[in-house]
């Protein structure tokens, strides 16, 4: 039988460990609880979505929780968060979740600044909450009675089966999509000739890798790509969400040191990769277009360049980090900024007409190995080299592209200029970047759009 006032005891100790809290920690609260009708606050339904949620709240804010505990009265099952950020922030967050989230409308996010004062939506000059069911305000539903407690529920439950339908369609998606990447480079590194790269046959301009040492990192690569997928397949706001990738593409790079023994295969493959396959999952999660793929790279990497503002010079800098000190070159950080356009509008064409005539996938990468090295502002040329020789080998490879490229010239003359290449320790690192994520591309499209 509920005792309503061992629940009303309950609830005057929750505020009074909430205060104590604030004046202890001196930082913004947010609570989570289920918002569910009845008496009964312990079914299993409204506990389990209270769990999911608290869970995507450490998520959201992670290392600026300073302090967490969890309350279990007949209130029901209560998170208490203290977070380091302003509680505005907060707040604002939590609206977004509210109103994006499978679950955000199955939950109350109440937010108190460090004063313990309650934020409201009025705060930011929105409407009250709406109605579960219906479109009038929740406040007026509630007051009326307009819905019984079993209509709330059997839609709080629906909510929750749609929560675990979107489960199994993350993970779905996501293991597509790190096969895809996996695939990428897979084909990229096992074309042939190279001009310089690691290829089936040589190890190209590379003394510290082969084959193999590729083959084994990409696999380890695949792991971070899919993590990364999995966080873009998500109501995370999109800036949030890549800052998340990011570190998530830090992690990776650390997989790939270990199993390589500490050699460079994919440093600036798990940049350019984990931010494409990322915007193809968050475009996927929002049902879009393919072509919406590039304006969400464009929009999540808008400040990307920002990267070389903060560059701590008593560390080791990559090689993307020294070009940039020493003549302004931003390299592939610049071809994101631009949405991948060279991608977008050129070599995917490129690939998918080469592949289309001749479904021979080693001809066609190969193909459009020497449309991009013609193009692209390859880093990886001007640091082992100069300016000088990069617009030499562009000028060179864009004359071969347009004189008919794999297909205007035989196998002879093509080994002969890759072991000249090689003799001059070229090697268009860069390019095949861009090669892998081109054919990364090509699968999606023929695998999702």
């Amino acid at each position: 039988m509920f005792d309503i006032n061992k629940f009303l005891d309950d609830r005057e100790k929750r505020v009074e460990l909430q205060n104590s809290l604030l004046e202890k920690f001196k930082a913004p609260l947010l609570t989570v609880r289920a918002n569910y009708p009845g008496e009964n606050k312990w079914e299993s339904i409204p506990i389990e979505i209270t769990d999911i949620v608290a869970k995507e709240m450490v998520l959201l804010f992670e290392d600026k929780i300073i302090h967490s505990e969890v309350l279990e009265n007949l209130e029901g099952k209560i998170y208490l968060f203290f977070i380091d950020i302003p509680a505005f922030e907060i707040k604002k967050n939590t609206i977004y979740f509210e109103e994006n989230h499978i679950l955000g409308r199955c939950v109350d996010l109440d937010v108190y600044d460090v004063d313990g004062r309650g934020l409201s939506r009025s705060d930011f000059n929105l409407p009250k909450r709406k109605c579960l069911i219906c479109d009038d305000l929740a406040f007026i539903c509630g007051r009326s009675m307009k819905h019984s407690h079993q209509e709330i529920k059997d839609k709080i439950a629906s909510k929750y089966i749609a929560y675990q339908k979107y489960l199994k369609e993350r993970e779905r998606v996501t293991v597509i999509l790190s096969d895809l990447t996996l695939e990428g480079m897979i084909y990229e590194v096992s074309s042939f000739p190279g001009f310089g790269l690691v290829t089936p046959l040589t190890q190209g301009s590379h003394k510290d890798m082969d084959f193999f040492t590729f083959l084994h990192s990409s696999f380890v690569l695949k792991k971070g790509f899919k993590k990364m997928a999995e966080t873009m397949f998500s109501s995370l706001p999109l800036d949030i969400a890549f800052k998340k990738i990011r570190e998530i593409g830090k992690i990776t790079e650390e997989g790939m040191f270990k199993a390589t023994s500490g050699v460079n295969t994919h440093k600036g493959m798990i940049f350019l990769m984990g931010i494409t396959v990322g915007a193809t999952a968050r475009v996927l999660y929002e049902k879009r277009e393919f072509k919406d793929i590039q304006n969400i790279i464009c929009e999540m990497t808008r400040d990307i360049l920002k990267d070389f503002e903060n560059i701590d010079i008593s560390k080791k800098l990559t090689h993307g980090e020294k070009l940039y000190l020493e003549n302004g070159f931003t390299g592939i950080r610049g071809e994101i900024k631009n949405g991948l356009d060279i991608i977008f509008n050129g070599s995917l064409e490129v690939f998918s007409s080469a592949f289309e005539k001749t479904k021979n996938i080693n001809l066609s990468a190969f193909h459009t190995l020497i449309y991009l090295m013609g193009r692209v502002m390859d880093s990886t040329i001007v640091y082992r080299h100069d300016f000088s020789t990069l617009e030499q080998i562009k000028k060179e490879m864009s004359d071969i592209f347009y004189n008919g490229g794999a297909f205007n010239k035989d196998r002879e003359y093509f080994e002969k200029l890759e072991k000249e290449y090689i003799s001059k320790n070229i090697s268009p690192g860069g390019s095949a970047d861009l090669l892998a994520v081109t054919i990364y591309f090509y699968k999606c499209l023929n695998s999702f759009f």
